[in-house]
């Protein structure tokens, strides 16, 4: 039987932006574990920042279209 090997990177995960696809590779497959909880690190930085952006938009959309929060609550 033969089993798949596993391959690591041992190539430092730098503070650049990274995409999702990304930071999950280098999660799954970096060698040192200072560089996959760096990688973790910045994907949770990646989703606080993408969720502030949508929250944004969201309350600007719902200014524009003058609803309420109860409004939208009882959507």
């Amino acid at each position: 039987m033969r089993v798949a090997s596993e391959t690591y990177d041992y190539e430092p995960f730098d503070n650049t932006d990274h995409t999702m696809k990304q930071i999950a590779d280098a999660i799954r497959h970096k060698g040192y574990g200072k560089d996959v909880r760096e990688a973790i690190a910045q994907g949770f930085e990646k989703i606080d920042s993408d969720l502030a952006r949508i929250t944004i938009k969201n309350k600007q959309l719902q200014n524009a279209l003058g609803l309420s929060d109860d409004d939208l609550n009882n959507l």
